[in-house]
């Protein structure tokens, strides 16, 4: 069979080693047993049919795509909605991780070692360019946000620069995807220049300034005469912050303040009769807790 394919195809050839990358493009490559090695076809002397059956009867070699190659067309999909890439692994759900980078005199090579010393195998690091990325977790192997907080604290310690993160939503891997990831960048976009201050961002973090910067002058302007409060009593401010991101559990709240609970009920019961929200009721937890995001922020 072997020498029958070797006359058949004029230009074929046959070597004992896998084939080189050179070879690779100009050559369809077969695997024919353990003692035999590999035989090449060219490329421009072969019809589809006949390619067909020789897959049929051979192993076809194909060549493991490396990183960069991935993340290419990763890159292609994602950012110019081209095709989707073929993956290695049965991929059907991904998460996309934007983040970026600030620091002094960055040494991307560095940069890039501690990214990939801290994603899991599976994942992919795509550069958009020197100062922003992402990565795409697949194959389940989701992080969860407070192992980005933590690696964003240790980089800027270590490394000193600092790195902020976007937490996207599970997505299924198909044509919208792309279309969906471009909504998360101008998310991550407003996130960026609304909250700098934190260091991993989501979509439930960044919602609640949207509503605050889409409301009219008036609307503010009575928005914050209903809160004034907090510009006045800071201290306040982070007591009814900490209660409503404690899910109103009194005893947590008063741990991470370091106060005694009957304190923490002086402040709570203070609040109410001061501005006149109560925050056993859920429209005003919520009216509350922008006002609480707007004058922690420092934007009124």
């Amino acid at each position: 069979m072997k020498n029958k394919l070797l006359s058949y195809f004029h230009h074929s050839i046959q070597q004992t080693s896998p084939p080189t990358t050179s070879q690779l493009d100009l050559f369809y490559w077969f695997k024919l047993d353990e003692q035999e090695g590999w035989f090449g076809i060219p490329k421009d002397e072969i019809q589809d049919e006949q390619l067909d059956l020789l897959k049929n009867l051979f192993d076809l070699f194909l060549p493991e795509e490396n990183n960069a190659q991935k993340e290419l067309r990763w890159s292609q999909f994602l950012y110019f909605h081209d095709k989707i890439p073929k993956t290695d692994t049965e991929t059907s759900i991904i998460r996309i991780i934007q983040f970026r980078i600030n620091g002094q005199a960055l040494e991307k090579r560095q940069i890039e070692a501690a990214f990939r010393g801290f994603i899991p195998s599976g994942s992919l690091l795509i550069w958009k360019n020197e100062h922003e990325g992402l990565i795409v977790e697949r194959n389940q192997q989701f992080l969860p946000e407070e192992e980005y907080d933590s690696f964003a604290r240790a980089v800027q310690t270590d490394l000193y620069f600092t790195a902020t993160f976007f937490i996207g939503k599970e997505l299924k891997l198909n044509e919208e995807t792309p279309s969906l990831f471009a909504k998360e960048r101008i998310i991550f976009s407003n996130g960026l220049h609304t909250i700098p201050s934190q260091r991993v961002l989501t979509f439930e973090k960044v919602l609640p300034y949207l509503f605050i910067q889409r409301l009219s002058d008036d609307e503010l302007a009575l928005f914050k005469h209903s809160f004034s409060i907090f510009s006045e009593d800071k201290e306040l401010l982070l007591t009814i912050q900490t209660f409503i991101e404690n899910n109103g559990h009194s005893t947590n709240t008063a741990k991470q303040l370091f106060i005694h609970r009957n304190t923490l009920q002086y402040r709570l019961d203070k609040f109410s009769e001061k501005t006149g929200f109560h925050l056993r009721e859920q429209n005003s937890l919520l009216t509350v807790y922008l006002a609480c995001l707007l004058y922690s922020n420092g934007k009124n």
